[in-house]
């Protein structure tokens, strides 16, 4: 993501597409920050809704929590 943003600069020279400068722009006003955020917190409502449309098409028995999934070291990221 630094270097994409670093390359917005020279309007993104080493890409070859000519429209990826206004691609890239868009993309950052669509998703308003960081669009690969790490960590399980940083990802709580994602997960949330994936566990639970596991669970509402039958993939899983009960409703999981993300406890559930992940292992302890990883809740607090």
């Amino acid at each position: 993501m630094e270097r994409s943003e670093s390359l917005r600069i020279f309007n993104h020279m080493d890409v070859n597409v000519p429209w990826f400068s206004e691609l890239f722009d868009a993309n950052r006003r669509l998703f308003q920050g960081d669009g690969w955020p790490y960590g399980v917190q940083a990802n709580r409502a994602s997960i949330d809704a994936f566990l639970r449309w596991h669970f509402e098409q039958g993939l899983s028995a009960r409703p999981l929590t993300y406890e559930d999934v992940f292992v302890p070291e990883l809740l607090g990221t």
